[in-house]
């Protein structure tokens, strides 16, 4: 997170978990959660992130993801070989991204 409080991590069953820092322990509180801002985002799960989805996607369809710098757009790889770019965050479903 912006602030070093909180860490997120991607589990191998496609579970977003947060946690506080330093001691481990996992943040349940969807409201707490929503308000955090973070410093980077790499993840390809999480609310914000639910439009890099593309209709019909296996789980392991989406393989990257990063967001730029200024925190505007994210940067997506996936199993066709494709790089998408969308706006971030990227809360509508199903959207196409700019290839």
């Amino acid at each position: 997170s912006a602030c070093f409080s909180f860490f997120q991590v991607s589990t191998g069953a496609y579970k977003r978990q947060v946690h506080e820092v330093p001691l481990g322990k996992q943040v349940t509180d969807p409201a707490l959660i929503e308000k955090i801002t973070w410093a980077t985002w790499t993840s390809i799960l999480g609310d914000e992130v639910i439009g890099i989805w593309p209709r019909n996607a296996d789980k392991a369809d989406v393989n990257c993801a990063c967001v730029t710098h200024a925190g505007l757009n994210i940067v997506t790889g996936d199993d066709f070989g494709l790089v998408k770019l969308f706006d971030f965050p990227c809360t509508e479903k199903f959207v196409s991204g700019y290839f």
